[in-house]
């Protein structure tokens, strides 16, 4: 009888016999008997489940450290353009003033953070920390008002923004002399900077948790604000980028 051709593709038994355990007896180190039974129903067929279980697929490779950087400096400065954008300038004070809230409660909140924020820098974050902090509770506002109205003292949110712009920009000890402590005694507040500032950083869009940083990077809180930004941190990021754009053109 002539083999058809989809008969070479036929399911053969041979090549799908059952999986089997082989036992090996020794006697003071040699073999003395040796059989095979089938795995099936013996206390080993889970190992085979498990063993040929489908392998969980590698993770795929990281890309260059020059991508990793550009992608992280956007996620800092908000964006690639913010960062093809970003110099070296001070931050400079442009007059920014309290926004019109239209509610009398809200408004009183916004003054009586912005008080609280000038007892900080009338002594430890003077000069661009000063600007920073205006602008950030400002953007605050604007973007998330209840980021604004839900802490439950002016304190509370003053301390959050401290924290939020002052780890965006290394103005925190261990980075800097400054203390937590320290400033929330000028705050007037009682406990963690962070209760509040968690709020502000997700208001403005950043990031808190630090796993993803490539190697050689400044370990600050990405807010995704290159105008909140103090020279000294612009300084560093320009170095970055340059020498990824760099290593970009190389590649």
């Amino acid at each position: 009888m002539r083999r058809e051709r989809y008969d070479e593709w036929a399911f053969d038994e041979r090549d799908h016999e059952p999986d089997r355990v082989t036992h090996l007896v020794f006697v003071d180190g040699r073999l003395a008997e040796t059989w095979t039974e089938p795995v099936e129903g013996s206390r080993w067929e889970a190992l085979t489940e498990r063993w040929s279980a489908p392998r969980r697929p590698d993770p795929p490779p990281r890309p260059p450290q020059h991508v990793q950087i550009l992608e992280w400096l956007d996620e800092v400065c908000g964006g690639r353009a913010a960062v093809l954008a970003l110099d070296e300038e001070r931050l400079e004070d442009d007059g920014t003033d309290l926004p019109d809230a239209g509610d009398r409660a809200a408004q009183r909140r916004l003054a009586e953070t912005w008080a609280a924020l000038e007892r900080v820098t009338a002594r430890g974050l003077a000069g661009e920390g000063a600007v920073a902090l205006r602008r950030a509770l400002v953007r605050t506002w604007e973007r998330d008002p209840w980021a604004v109205t839900s802490p439950p003292t002016p304190e509370h949110l003053a301390g959050g923004l401290v924290w939020a712009v002052g780890k965006a920009n290394l103005l925190l000890h261990p980075a800097s002399p400054l203390t937590q402590r320290q400033l929330g005694e000028q705050i007037g507040l009682r406990g963690p900077l962070s209760s509040s500032g968690h709020l502000v950083v997700h208001a403005l869009g950043g990031r808190v948790h630090h796993w993803s940083e490539p190697f050689g990077v400044p370990r600050l809180l990405p807010l995704g604000h290159a105008d909140l930004l103090v020279s000294g941190v612009r300084r560093r990021l320009v170095r970055l980028r340059e020498r990824a754009l760099s290593d970009a053109e190389a590649a």
